[in-house]
């Protein structure tokens, strides 16, 4: 399967040898705000003023924000993190992603490797339900778009400064603008630290400290008014501390007596090329893409204590004294080649269609080991002993099409076609020590095509006031895990949702009011989640036969009063096994909401800027119970929890500054919990800070 590995002089000239086209960055796609003209029943989009309303800096930041989506985050930049969006879910290393991203068009591939960090961003975009014939991506649940921002006519540059809680110092600098007739350029550059949450009595230190470094560079050619090409590269240099786990039975969750500091450090570069051409007949696009993700390495203690504090871990409940850690060394590379066709927009008829190729390659190392103490004299002595390397190829090829046809002055029928090929192969080697010593070898190799429809109606009552409805079907590829030494439970198989959602938008522009409100009801097949191994710490991949999801969404923009922006959301998710046996155990879950999926998500925010410059903002997220286990057990389920932040701020034409909070009330809660190593991840805790900024 493996093709031979181009190189980016390669990627760049085969773009180069395309038609000279461009990714259109240059028209802004939000009108008043709030309001733009995709498809109300399949997007939600959040402005540049949204997310500051919101002190969104992170991917996890933006749970609450848009009706069923949510980010579980282990605090680990991404690696092993859960993005739910209406109950589908990807699972934490090696399932395929649920929700797609994207960045300036650049695809991502697993959802483990997505962006902790945000840039920053003209605007985001979250796409719910299947999207697969819309985007050279395959978006079974739904994708996320994200953009910066393109240069102006003008010279731009800004610069910005934090200093905050926890020795929090950040920075950070754009520039743009055209360089001589037909080129543009931008560029970003930021740095962020801080000392940990996190205190180590045992060690003396602060174990989570964060530091990240990078900068986005983009380069804009402009022969022609109907011609565009753009170079984009972006590097990312993460050396953190350990990942942020406490014990669960600890009366401070703040605190560990971990013997072993842990530490994650992280790499990410990217290079692409996109091109764009207006021609008479519509728009054709090319987006040719190389990037690399390197964790080098992640270790953590997996009991979070000496060696001489129990711990239940790998013991089936009994505490015993153990002493447990983990280190993963792992890459990933991803070339993608997507080119499509899109028609001119005053068409009555309009359709777009494309091709899309991304091969992916995961390797890695995981070392893990446990002791314990044996016999009266209490010499230590491995329990767990062992070393992995495994190998993981994906290949996806892909043909997309969409139409929207204006059957009349007031309805619209929508209608697209995906169809994907893709192939996946496994090679994986176990060194074991203990307990049993020996060498195990898996290999695997599996193909499959499928299908994905989607078919909707919109139905305009008034200039104001729209009705759809919209059904569509969504895969998942199946594939293989690295993490399992069970050869039963190495592969997966593919999940397939059918979704359907009915709804309204209001939008309103003489009032300055935007809302929406959406049922939906989906029907998964095969549904691909984690499973934890008993007395292990081996994450598998399990399909429980069938699963329903269904549930409400509501989302709000408005401006009352000039001056005063308002923004809110609410969405409530009820995804439960309809049909799901525990291999391992027997144990029917028939009747069990799905792990790492919140009840209901919602956010409230506002912003005030008054005439004279200053400005006040607040906002509120709130997050329902989700529990972490398929057996939905009480010590493995977070409660409701809400947390409040607030600014206040001075902004002139080229100066601003800002005091802010965030979780002003010190809210205590965990953003994801491992029932096999019974810790949590506990979240932010209460911090404040200043922000300065100046443009010129």
């Amino acid at each position: 399967m493996k093709p031979p590995k181009p190189t980016i002089h390669a990627v760049v000239a085969s773009a180069l040898a395309a038609p000279l086209l461009a990714q259109d960055t240059l028209a802004p796609t939000i009108v008043d705000a709030e309001r733009v003209d995709d498809d109300p029943a399949a997007v939600s989009v959040l402005s540049r003023d949204s997310l500051d309303i919101f002190q969104t800096e992170s991917l996890s930041d933006l749970s609450g924000l848009v009706p069923g989506f949510h980010v579980v985050s282990s605090d680990s930049r991404g690696y092993g993190q859960v993005v739910a969006m209406r109950g589908s879910t990807n699972t934490l290393f090696f399932g395929p992603a649920a929700l797609g991203m994207t960045i300036d068009d650049l695809p991502f591939s697993d959802a483990f490797t997505y962006p902790s960090e945000l840039l920053k961003l003209d605007e985001v975009r979250v796409h719910r339900g299947p999207h697969g014939p819309y985007f050279g991506l395959n978006s079974p649940a739904g994708m996320l778009e994200m953009r910066t921002a393109a240069p102006g006519d003008t010279l731009h540059h800004e610069l910005g400064v934090e200093y905050g809680s926890y020795n929090r110092f950040a920075a950070r600098g754009l520039s743009s603008g055209p360089i001589g007739d037909n080129f543009a350029y931008s560029v970003q550059l930021f740095h962020d630290q801080r000392d940990g949450f996190i205190r180590n009595p045992l060690l003396g230190t602060e174990t989570d400290d964060r530091e990240a470094t990078g900068g986005l560079f983009n380069l804009y050619w402009r022969p022609d008014p109907d011609t565009e090409v753009r170079l984009r590269l972006f590097a990312e240099h993460i050396d953190d501390g350990s990942q942020r786990l406490s014990r669960l039975d600890s009366p401070d969750p703040f605190t560990v007596t971990s013997d072993t500091p842990g530490r994650t450090d992280l790499e990410r570069y990217q290079i692409s090329l996109h091109t764009r051409k207006n021609l008479t007949a519509g728009t054709l696009e090319t987006i040719h893409g190389f990037q690399t993700w390197e964790l080098n390495p992640s270790t953590v203690d997996l009991d979070l204590a000496n060696r001489f504090t129990p711990s239940p871990a790998f013991t089936g409940g009994f505490p015993v004294p153990v002493d447990a850690t983990s280190a993963i060394y792992q890459t990933q590379d991803v070339f993608s080649n997507e080119i499509r066709f899109t028609s001119p927009e005053e068409n009555s008829v309009r359709w777009q269609a494309g091709l899309f190729q991304m091969w992916t390659e995961n390797s890695g190392v995981t070392q893990r080991s446990t002791i314990a103490p044996f016999g009266p004299m209490g010499f230590f002595v491995p329990i767990l002993a062992e070393n992995n390397t495994f190998e993981i190829e994906k290949l996806n090829l892909a043909a997309y099409g969409n139409v929207a046809w204006d059957i009349t002055d007031v309805l619209t029928l929508d209608a697209g076609l995906r169809v994907d090929y893709h192939e996946s192969e496994i090679a994986r080697v176990q060194n074991a020590a203990a307990p049993v010593p020996g060498v195990t070898s898996i290999y695997g190799k599996q193909d499959e095509w499928f299908v994905s429809p989607v078919l909707g109606l919109t139905y305009s009552v008034t200039p104001a006031v729209d009705l759809f409805y919209r059904t569509s079907v969504g895969n998942k590829p199946g594939g293989y895990t690295a993490y399992s030494n069970d050869p039963r439970f190495v592969s997966f198989d593919r999940e397939t949702n059918w979704s359907n959602e009915i709804g309204f938008e209001y939008d309103c522009p003489a009032y300055d009011l935007r809302f929406g409100l959406r049922a939906f009801y989906d029907q998964i097949d095969d549904y691909q989640f984690n499973q934890g191994s008993p007395f292990s710490t081996d994450f598998v991949i399990l399909n429980a036969e069938e699963v329903t999801a269904s549930g409400v969404e509501f989302d709000a923009a408005w401006a009352p009063v000039d001056g005063l922006t308002v923004r809110g959301s609410f969405g409530y998710t009820d995804v439960e096994f309809d049909s799901f046996r525990d291999p391992y155990t027997g144990t029917v879950f028939n009747g069990n909401t799905v792990p790492f999926v919140p009840e209901y998500t919602g956010s409230l925010g506002a912003r005030y800027q008054f005439a004279c410059g200053f400005y006040l903002g607040a906002s509120a997220r709130l997050v329902g119970r989700t529990h972490f286990d398929s057996a939905n057990t009480p010590g493995f389920t977070q409660g409701s929890y809400v947390t409040c932040d607030a600014e206040i701020g001075y902004q002139a034409e080229h100066f601003s500054v800002a005091l802010y909070g965030t979780n002003l009330l010190d809210e205590s809660y965990y953003t994801f919990i491992n029932p096999q190593i019974v810790a949590g991840s506990p979240g932010d805790p209460q911090q404040f800070g200043v922000r300065v900024s100046t443009t010129f």
